[in-house]
């Protein structure tokens, strides 16, 4: 018996050398160029949210989400990287598990772009979210800065 357990934890152990095991693990993320949000209301309100911000700072916010409202701003390379250590902690994560679903809530798109790649992760607002208000406040409070931001000017 105790033969058996050496074996299989060698055996563990060789699994876990594996170079294909590890080259699956997410790698770090580069700096994106840009990142972005594109949404939509509920199904009672309607509207649309989107915003921008580059590298440089520089971003756009427009809603028309109970009200129509949007401006051009310059937050400077600090300002990309305010909102990106804001949204850092779900910059590797491509999916939020949904226990069920209220079908009239409005979705959004969250997007990475890199000069070669483009990662999103998809929210679902009427979703019964297994891990449900880290990525949502994450997102709330990056949309909420840029607004901030835009509206200032």
């Amino acid at each position: 018996m105790i033969r058996n357990l050496v074996s299989l934890a060698a055996l563990m152990l060789a699994g876990l050398a594996d170079p294909q095991a590890r080259s699956s693990e997410p790698q770090p993320a580069t700096t994106p160029d840009r990142i972005s949000y594109v949404g939509t209301g509920n199904g009672w309100t309607g509207g649309r949210t989107e915003w921008s911000i580059d590298r440089s700072g520089r971003g756009m916010y427009r809603t028309t989400v109970r009200r129509q409202a949007g401006g051009k701003f310059n937050a400077g390379p600090e300002g990309f990287e305010r909102i990106r250590a804001i949204l850092r902690p779900i910059e590797d994560v491509r999916e939020l598990p949904c226990d069920g679903a209220v079908t009239d809530q409005g979705t959004g798109t969250l997007s990475w772009h890199g000069r070669d790649h483009e990662t999103s992760l998809r929210f679902d607002f009427g979703c019964n979210f297994r891990q449900p208000d880290a990525a949502r406040a994450r997102l709330v409070q990056a949309s909420e800065l840029v607004q901030k931001w835009a509206l200032a000017n």
